[in-house]
C-alpha cells in the first residue's frame, strides 16, 4: 500500500463518538474533546500535554481541517480518481475485519508450534492432473485407498509400498521419505496430516492439488534455527567422474586446512556452483527442515561457530564443503507473531478464518437457504431460456422465486442464474448439477461478505476512524498539490516575482575554488608546489611521483571552500596560487587557490530547489490566511487545556 503524503501529518477526524465538550468549531462543524484527544495522542510521543504544545497542535489541526474543507468545497471527494484511490485503500483496510480473529490466533499458535517442531514424514501418492475428470479422480482415490488398506492389514510395509506403488517420482530412491520439514513448507492439508497423525501411524487419505496421499510421520524434533552459509561444490554428473571429483574436493579441503587460500578465494576459483562462486560461495540462510538434501543440512548444522567449515561430504548434486557465516536461533512467539500472521494470510489456512467468519455471519443475519434444485434446473432447461440475454428470461415461471434470504435481503433464482452465467458454470447443453450446488456456496459467501462490508463502519468505530483518516489524507494531498506544490513549479512568473522580492535571502558566502593537498610531511608539500610551478605537472602525475614509496604520503581533493574557520583562516588571508602549508586535523594542508569567489546573491537557477520550497511555504501561508478569513473558527481554550495526560 503506498503512503499518503500529508506534509508530515496524517490526521484523522472521527464522527462516531458521542457528543462531548466542544474544543473546536469551524462554521457548522464541531470537534469534541474525545475526538481531539484521539488525534492528539496518536501524533504525540510524550504522555504529558503542555499548554504550549496544545496551542501549537490546535493550530496545526485547524490548518488541516481548513484544507480538507477547501478540498470538499471543490468537489475533490467526488472525482473518479479520489473514489478509486480510496476504494483501493478500503480493500486493504477491511481485510482484518472479515476474518474470525479467534481462529486466527489459534492458527498463529499452531503455526508457531509447527515452526519450532520439525516433523520427519514419508508419503505415498497417487497422481492427479490439473483438471482431472471425475473417473480419473475416482480411480486415483480407489488406488490410494487400496494401498492404505494393504499397509494397515500388514500385507505390505509402508516403505515397500512407497518404493513400488507411489506415483511420486522421487519415492523409488527415498522410499517415500521427505526428510524433516516444518510449517509452510508443504501444502496445508498435507502439513496437517503429518503433524496430526501419531508418530508411526498412517494418516487418513489427504487430497492436494497434486493428487491423493497417505502420510506416515516418523519422528519429530526441535527446529535448529537457521545458518548463513557458504559452500564449495564439485559436481558428479557421471559415474566415471566420481573419483576425480572426490580428489578435487579433497585438494581444496587441504588448502583450507593449511590456509594456503581463503574459503572465498577457493570458492571463486574452483566451485562449480557458479552462481554462488561469484559471491565467495555464499548461498544465504539455510533453515532447518528446509528444501536442502538431508546430508547438506546435517553438515551445515553440525558447525558450531562462525567461520568453521566442514569436511568434504557428498549429496546427489556432488561433493561439498560448507562454511558457517552466521547463526540465528528460532524466535519466540511474540517476535514471530507478525511474520506468522502474514504467512497465514497468504496460505490455504487463511480459508479457515474466512469460513469460520462466514458461518458466524450466517447465524447473525439469520440466513435461510431455500435453493430448489429441481425448480432451478427446470428454468435453465426451459426451451425459451436465453443464455445470451438474462433480461429476456424474466417472464419464465418461478424465475423470480426467492432462494436465499438474510438480514431482510432476498436473492432470487434470477440472481443466481445470472451469477452462474457470468462464472461460466452453465452453458447450453452442458449442465452439471454438482457444480451448480458447489457454486451456490460461493454465491452465498460472496453475497454475505459483500453485505458485511457495508456494515463495517457501523459495527467497528475504529474502522470508521481509519477510513476517515485515509479519506482526509487523500484530500489533503490533492488540495495541497493543486494549491501549493505543483502550482509553485508551474507558476514561473510568480516564482520569478517572489525571487526578485526576496533576493537577499539566498546568498553565496565568500568562497574559493581550488585544490587541497594533505600530507604529514612539510617537505612533501613543498615538492608539490615546486613540481606544479616548475614542470606544470597534473595533480595525478604529482601523486604518482610523491607516493611512489608510500601510497598514503600525499592526498589531494578539488573542492570549493566556504568554511575557512576549520583551517584557522579567513577569506581575505587566501591569495590566488599556493597558500600554506597550514595545520589541519593533525596533518598539514596546502591550499592552491584557482579562483576567489566573493559573496553575492544566488541566481534563481543556482538555488531553484530551495527557492521553490520557500515559494511553496509562501503560497501555503497566503492560502491559509484566506481560508481563515472565509471561515468562522472558535476554540474553547478551557476544554482544550483540560487535556493533561495520556489516558
Amino acid at each position: 500500500m503506498k503512503l499518503i503524503k500529508t506534509l508530515g501529518f496524517i490526521f484523522c477526524f472521527t464522527t462516531f463518538f458521542g457528543q462531548n465538550n466542544t474544543i473546536l468549531e469551524i462554521d457548522n462543524q464541531t470537534v469534541n474533546k474525545i475526538e481531539f484527544e484521539q488525534i492528539y495522542w496518536k501524533n504525540k510521543k510524550e504522555k504529558i500535554a503542555t499548554k504550549e504544545d496544545l496551542d501549537e497542535y490546535i493550530q496545526l489541526f485547524i490548518n488541516f481541517k481548513l484544507k480538507v474543507i477547501a478540498a470538499e468545497d471543490l468537489g475533490l471527494d467526488t472525482t473518479k480518481k479520489f473514489i478509486d484511490e480510496l476504494s483501493g485503500y478500503r480493500v486493504q483496510l477491511e481485510k482484518p475485519y472479515l476474518i474470525d480473529t479467534s481462529i486466527n490466533e489459534d492458527l498463529i499458535n499452531e503455526a508457531y508450534y509447527r515452526t519450532i517442531n520439525e516433523v520427519n514424514a514419508s508419503h505415498i501418492m497417487t497422481k492427479l492432473g490439473p483438471n482431472p475428470r471425475s473417473e480419473d479422480t475416482l480411480k486415483a482415490f480407489n488406488k490410494i485407498k487400496d494401498i492404505r488398506n494393504k499397509i494397515i492389514s500388514g500385507k505390505v510395509g509402508f516403505e515397500e509400498a512407497a518404493e513400488e506403488l507411489s506415483e511420486d517420482p522421487y519415492a523409488r530412491s527415498s522410499k517415500g521419505n521427505l526428510g524433516y520439514f516444518n510449517a509452510f513448507k508443504m501444502l496445508y492439508s498435507f502439513e496437517c496430516a503429518a503433524y496430526n497423525t501419531p508418530i508411526g501411524k498412517i494418516s487418513d487419505i489427504v487430497r492436494t492439488k497434486y493428487g491423493y496421499h497417505i502420510v506416515k510421520p516418523n519422528s519429530i524434533r526441535k527446529a535448529k534455527g537457521r545458518v548463513k552459509t557458504s559452500h564449495i561444490m564439485i559436481t558428479t554428473s557421471l559415474k566415471t567422474e566420481n573419483n576425480l571429483s572426490k580428489e578435487k574436493i579433497n585438494a581444496i579441503y587441504k588448502d583450507l586446512v593449511e590456509k594456503t587460500k581463503t574459503f572465498e578465494e577457493l570458492a571463486v576459483e574452483f566451485s562449480e556452483d557458479r552462481k554462488s562462486a561469484k559471491n565467495g560461495g555464499e548461498i544465504g540462510w539455510i533453515n532447518s527442515g528446509g528444501n536442502f538434501y538431508p546430508e547438506f543440512e546435517e553438515a551445515v548444522f553440525s558447525l558450531n561457530i562462525n567461520g568453521e567449515f566442514s569436511k568434504p561430504f557428498k549429496t546427489p548434486n556432488g561433493w561439498h564443503i560448507v562454511k558457517r557465516l552466521n547463526y540465528e536461533p528460532v524466535g519466540d512467539l511474540k517476535s514471530m507473531s507478525y511474520n506468522l500472521k502474514n504467512k497465514i494470510q497468504k496460505d490455504a489456512r487463511a480459508q479457515k478464518t474466512k469460513s469460520s467468519f462466514i458461518n458466524k455471519l450466517k447465524i447473525e443475519y439469520q440466513l435461510k437457504n431455500m435453493l430448489n434444485m429441481k425448480e432451478l434446473i427446470t428454468i435453465i432447461k426451459n426451451k425459451n431460456f436465453n443464455y445470451e440475454n438474462m433480461e429476456a428470461n424474466k417472464k419464465i415461471k418461478t424465475i423470480k422465486n426467492t432462494l436465499l434470504t438474510f438480514s431482510n435481503i432476498s436473492y432470487t433464482n434470477y440472481d443466481y442464474i445470472e451469477y452462474l452465467l457470468k462464472s461460466k458454470s452453465i452453458e447450453k447443453n452442458k449442465i452439471d448439477q454438482n457444480l451448480i450446488k458447489q457454486q451456490f456456496e460461493k454465491f452465498i459467501n460472496q453475497k454475505i461478505i459483500d453485505f458485511e462490508k457495508t456494515q463495517l463502519e457501523a459495527k467497528h468505530p475504529d474502522f470508521k476512524a481509519l477510513m476517515k483518516e485515509y479519506r482526509d489524507g487523500i484530500l489533503l494531498f490533492e488540495i495541497s498539490d493543486q494549491k501549493i506544490w505543483t502550482k509553485a513549479i508551474k507558476d514561473t512568473a510568480g516564482l520569478k516575482e517572489f525571487y526578485a522580492l526576496n533576493k537577499a535571502t539566498w546568498i553565496w558566502p565568500n568562497r574559493v575554488n581550488g585544490t587541497l593537498f594533505t600530507s604529514e610531511s612539510k617537505k612533501t608539500l613543498k615538492k608539490v608546489s615546486s613540481l606544479k610551478t616548475k614542470k606544470s605537472l597534473s595533480n595525478d602525475s604529482i601523486m604518482s611521483i610523491l607516493n611512489k614509496d608510500n601510497l598514503f604520503n600525499l592526498k589531494y581533493e578539488n573542492k570549493i571552500i566556504d568554511d575557512f574557520s576549520k583551517y584557522n583562516l579567513t577569506f581575505d588571508q587566501l591569495n590566488k596560487g599556493y597558500n600554506g602549508p597550514f595545520n589541519y586535523e593533525e596533518k598539514l594542508v596546502l591550499i592552491y587557490v584557482e579562483e576567489k569567489l566573493p559573496q553575492r546573491n544566488k541566481e534563481l537557477k543556482e538555488a531553484e530547489g530551495i527557492i521553490v520550497s520557500a515559494y511553496q511555504n509562501y503560497l501555503e501561508d497566503q492560502w491559509l490566511t484566506r481560508l481563515k478569513k472565509n471561515h468562522t473558527i472558535t476554540i474553547n481554550h478551557n476544554t482544550l487545556y483540560s487535556i493533561k495526560q495520556k489516558p
